[in-house]
């Protein structure tokens, strides 16, 4: 694959220059790092083919969750399948994700070495219905980062990321729509709760993120 990291969309600058905040945990909301039009390209190119259905109903074990999943990155490595599906918009994501620009600037961020972590990717879409239940993140996970593709998201139609103070769902500190170009840096700990409230059948459009994680490398294998 021909990494083109001299033409990544992103801005590294705005992951160095936003401020974490501490409170209940390491997480920070980051503005501006698909400058210009990007964003909006990015959007209306998200990937609309190949996308999995995993779910689990909440009770039943860990966390309950139902979301519609596309791997772009497995274990540092691109997935073929489903570069084939992006256009090169999108495939030039999958590069600057995989840079040591990208790596260096989630690290100075997070206040977590990166070092041997491998890098975990996908596209996801909720449709009407989909949640995610109050969890922490797997202790694997050093580092996420979620971007968010939607434009005119109202907030009726659900889908905020909600930052919590504790397992329950009703001890939300923050919450996050999903508006285009905005994205959410999240260190997991014991404290670092968090849940996707479910979309509303009132929606006009599925929620469209995209995640990655940074995997510890004592778990990678």
């Amino acid at each position: 694959m021909t990494t083109t990291v001299d033409n990544a969309p992103f801005d590294y600058d705005a992951l160095t220059r936003t401020e974490p905040a501490t409170d209940p945990f390491r997480w920070a909301l980051v503005r501006g790092m698909l400058p210009g039009a990007v964003g909006t390209r990015l959007a209306e190119e998200f990937p609309t083919e190949g996308f999995t259905l995993t779910e689990r109903a909440t009770g039943t074990g860990g966390k309950g969750y139902s979301t519609r999943n596309l791997k772009l990155i497995e274990h540092s490595e691109p997935v073929p399948a489903a570069l084939a599906l992006l256009t090169p918009r999108w495939r030039a994501v999958v590069d600057a994700l995989l840079s040591p620009r990208y790596r260096a600037a989630v690290a100075a961020l997070s206040g977590r070495d990166l070092t041997g972590c491998t890098v975990e990717a996908r596209a996801v879409r909720y449709g009407s219905g989909s949640w995610i239940d109050p969890h922490t993140d797997r202790a694997d996970k050093a580092v996420t980062q979620t971007w968010y593709f939607n434009s005119g998201w109202l907030p009726e139609w659900g889908g905020a990321l909600r930052i919590l103070a504790g397992p329950s769902g009703d001890e939300v500190v923050r919450q996050v729509r999903p508006d285009l170009g905005e994205s959410v840096v999240l260190v997991p700990s014991d404290a670092s709760w968090h849940s996707v409230a479910a979309v509303t059948d009132e929606a006009r459009q599925e929620r469209q993120t995209l995640l990655v994680h940074f995997v510890r490398p004592e778990a990678a294998g």
